[in-house]
């Protein structure tokens, strides 16, 4: 479905900036060859703080917590910072999911929160983040569980449209 000015493109690609696989990102940029900057810094936390508007109910606060939590374990077992993940880590991450939970409430729970705090990290400049590891999953053929979630966002916006 091509994107109008009513909705957004159905694409993940559309939605990822000038890399769409990690191939493409020169290896300079990598997320990877910044893990000593990342070292003991909570980033998620900075993510949360950043916007206090939109977590502002306990609730919330608590599930963007929560998602973080199972996010940052995940990595942990990987071996890697969570803020540096690649595409493979999300697809890791996705198929436990799919496996564990409903696709929707993967997608509600937790994919939205880290792809959220992919799009932050990668709108500020204080962050090498040139790439969005999370839609990149998404639009990899041979990622079946992060599509399985994208197509859940994509058919709740199609569902409100």
């Amino acid at each position: 479905m091509p994107a109008t000015a009513q909705s957004k493109s159905t694409d993940p690609r559309d939605r990822m900036g000038v890399f769409k696989r990690l191939d493409d990102v020169p290896t300079r940029r990598r997320l990877h060859q910044h893990a000593a900057a990342y070292e003991g810094r909570d980033v998620w936390a900075e993510f949360i703080n950043a916007n206090g508007d939109r977590y502002k109910t306990e609730d919330t606060r608590q599930r963007v917590e929560r998602a973080g939590e199972v996010w940052k374990d995940h990595m942990d077992g990987r071996g890697r910072h969570y803020a540096l993940a690649t595409p493979a880590d999300v697809e890791a991450w996705a198929s436990w999911m799919v496996d564990e939970y409903t696709v929707g409430y993967a997608y509600n729970g937790y994919w939205v929160r880290v792809d959220a705090f992919y799009e932050w990290l990668r709108w500020h400049t204080d962050h090498p983040h040139v790439y969005q590891p999370v839609r990149m999953a998404a639009a990899d053929p041979d990622a079946p569980a992060s599509r399985a979630i994208w197509d859940e966002k994509v058919g709740r916006r199609r569902d409100r449209e």
